[in-house]
């Protein structure tokens, strides 16, 4: 008999394939025929694209779901075929949160950019050469700290597993030792805080709120900036302008409602419900399952709403397109400039 959750493979199959096509598409356009992407966003682009396909893959291979059981979360392995690696797969789901936090950190560094490109032009070519070298250093230690702490303070415990250990029997079939996990529960049996648990979950929460900070004060910078100085641009420059900005917004907004949000409830439940005495007892894995959405929904949304991508996919599949579908530039060749400061 297949369990209910079994199911979530075949939807993170499917993220897989579609991640591999749109992001591929993405990489190919970027690279051979797009023109007016260049320098440091250029690179931002294509290792965010690189980084959804082996995010993609990485599910796969490490098959991550959750569980919340009251004040407890469990966050575990569901891989079948590496049950003789559970060390493996404990790194492997360990890797995995850590990629979420590196895709939101690349988030937080384009808007950087665009924000230095719009207010300081000359410092915004420090993001290039070496500076490549400093803000990848940047996004790999900010998933490296939550990865890290998940790693090193989530550690389960003889008290972890026998709270878990009767429910994940019962919804899993599974012997909670032979499980590749992690076991978050802030409370002792007696009500004192396990503090160990607490560093983690400060260390994520700084580290998420972080590239949120600067995501939302660069976004308004830009916003406030944008009304003011293309006023005085070009009709082309400031479409163009706009349309980075608009997918910067989407690329934030995306992630946020459909793993952020939800799943925030959840992961403070195990911190409240002492307070509130109310039952919690849910799969909530299936909240990694919507999140393998997100980088086909986000190559997707930046090649609709950046027009050159819209064109030059177009011009790709025109033999097989009706005759009635005309392929047309709203970019000039002058916005260049722009782009590549």
């Amino acid at each position: 008999m297949t369990l209910f959750y079994e199911y979530s493979y075949y939807f993170t199959q499917c993220g897989f394939v579609t991640t591999s096509i749109a992001n591929t598409l993405f990489i190919y356009l970027t690279i051979l025929h797009i023109k007016k992407i260049t320098g440091p966003y250029k690179v931002m682009v294509l290792v965010f694209s690189f980084v959804g396909i082996f995010f993609a893959t990485w599910e796969l291979v490490s098959r991550p779901f959750a569980h919340n059981y009251n004040k407890a979360l469990m966050y575990f392995s569901l891989n079948s075929w590496l049950e003789e690696s559970p060390e493996f797969l404990r790194i492997a789901i360990c890797i995995y949160a850590a990629l979420y936090i590196v895709i939101l950190a690349i988030i937080a560094v384009q808007f950087l950019f665009r924000y230095f490109t719009l207010c300081r032009p000359n410092f915004s070519r420090k993001f290039g050469g070496a500076g490549v070298m400093v803000w990848m250093f940047y996004v790999l230690l900010s998933g490296a700290i939550y990865g890290g702490a998940m790693y090193v303070y989530c550690d389960p415990d003889e008290f972890s597993d026998s709270y878990m250990r009767d429910i994940i029997s019962d919804t899993y079939e599974l012997n909670i030792t032979n499980v590749p996990r992690y076991v978050i529960v802030p409370y002792s049996e007696d009500g004192s805080i396990r503090w160990r648990i607490i560093k983690f979950l400060l260390s994520g929460v700084a580290t998420i709120a972080l590239q949120y900070l600067i995501i939302i004060y660069c976004g308004v910078r830009m916003h406030t900036v944008l009304q003011k100085e293309l006023a005085q641009q070009s009709v082309v420059n400031r479409k163009l302008q706009k349309q980075f900005f608009r997918a910067l917004v989407v690329q934030t907004i995306v992630p946020t409602l459909l793993f952020v949000l939800p799943i925030a409830p959840f992961l403070i439940g195990p911190l409240i419900q002492p307070f509130f005495l109310f039952e919690m007892n849910f799969q909530t894995g299936w909240m990694y399952v919507i999140l393998c959405l997100y980088p086909p929904i986000d190559t997707i949304a930046f090649m609709l709403i950046v027009s050159e991508y819209k064109k030059a996919t177009l011009e790709m599949f025109k033999p097989v397109l009706p005759k009635t579908i005309k392929v047309t530039s709203e970019i000039s060749t002058s916005t260049a400039a722009a782009v590549t400061r």
